[in-house]
């Protein structure tokens, strides 16, 4: 994992230290104004990062085309100008801007305006693309500018952007991204998240139907790949880059076959799984093994969605 934690009020060294971050750009204090209270966190593992900004003055940024990483900029209060790719929004905590990496901005941030921001490498991005469509997509991805942060499936994502931020946060080994697959894993679901939540340039390939001339036969051969792989870091893209199909056509044979979605299913199943290995746990066996034994890895949200399930908690099952 790298990390970069920076503290300073020179505006030169506050330059310097965030444009290695992301990249080389204009800063400019409010007229009047030398100095600032630059605080910055900066995690990432793979193509995934989140940083914590904050320059405690209004500041203007303008940085040139990002190139090779799209940014989700979030403020935690304040207000923040935007202006990218022709467009400009007012982005406060129920508005973020996401800068495309096409085209330079221009940003004025005011004072108390701390922002979290979701970094994201832009081959991570095509190539996610690529899984949920089932194919290679040659165009640019070019997201709209504004992207409401009060709707269900936008407070889903920003918890995800959350608990990766705070996993990042960990020391050394004690957390579960010191995992490589896991933490691919993780980076996938993110994006495609954003790209299946956000409006963006190849948004109305994603909702376009999924047909398949075999439906039952796909979905059979969905269940036994997730029967046999459910214990890893699988993801729905995993199955659906598996069976040569895009991810909306599983989804389609899934609710039509089985009337559910394959993110259900495979939850389920996983759920179903460390039942059974709970129930017939020797003495010494934890939760916490048993949970990542059948791929789980936000614990919290296993206990939970396990006490929905089976109506008790896991350790009362281990219990018994």
């Amino acid at each position: 994992m790298d990390a970069v934690t920076v503290r300073t009020n020179d505006v030169d060294q506050a330059r310097a230290e965030v444009g290695r971050v992301f990249c080389p750009h204009q800063l400019t204090p409010q007229a009047g104004v030398r100095s600032v209270q630059l605080r910055m966190a900066a995690r990432r593992v793979g193509g995934v990062g989140v940083i914590d900004l904050d320059y405690g003055q209004e500041v203007q940024i303008e940085p040139p085309p990002l190139e090779t990483f799209y940014l989700v900029q979030i403020p935690r209060a304040g207000s923040a100008m935007v202006r990218h790719s022709g467009h400009t929004v007012a982005s406060t905590p129920g508005t973020a801007s996401v800068l495309s990496p096409y085209e330079p901005s221009h940003m004025r941030w005011s004072e108390g305006t701390p922002h979290r921001i979701f970094y994201a490498d832009r081959r991570a991005v095509d190539r996610e693309l690529a899984r949920l469509l089932g194919r290679a997509v040659d165009v640019p991805v070019r997201f709209d500018l504004a992207m409401v942060m009060t709707t269900s499936t936008a407070q889903a994502w920003a918890r995800g952007v959350a608990f990766l931020a705070d996993e990042l946060s960990q020391p050394t080994d004690a957390s579960l991204f010191d995992h490589p697959q896991v933490a691919a894993r993780f980076e996938e679901g993110l994006i495609g998240k954003l790209l299946l939540t956000h409006r963006h340039s190849q948004s109305d390939l994603l909702v376009e139907p999924g047909h398949h001339p075999n439906p039952g036969r796909l979905v059979r051969r969905a269940c036994a790949l997730i029967s046999d792989h459910h214990s890893e870091a699988l993801t729905v893209g995993d199955v659906a880059e598996a069976l040569r199909v895009s991810v909306r056509t599983l989804q389609d044979c899934f609710r039509r076959e089985l009337h559910t979605t394959p993110t259900a299913y495979l939850r389920a199943y996983r759920l179903d799984a460390a039942h059974r290995t709970l129930r017939s746990a020797e003495p010494g066996v934890s939760v916490t093994t048993v949970a990542l034994q059948h791929g789980f890895v936000h614990l919290g949200r296993f206990a939970t969605e396990y006490r929905a399930r089976f109506g008790e908690s896991p350790s009362a099952t281990l219990r018994r």
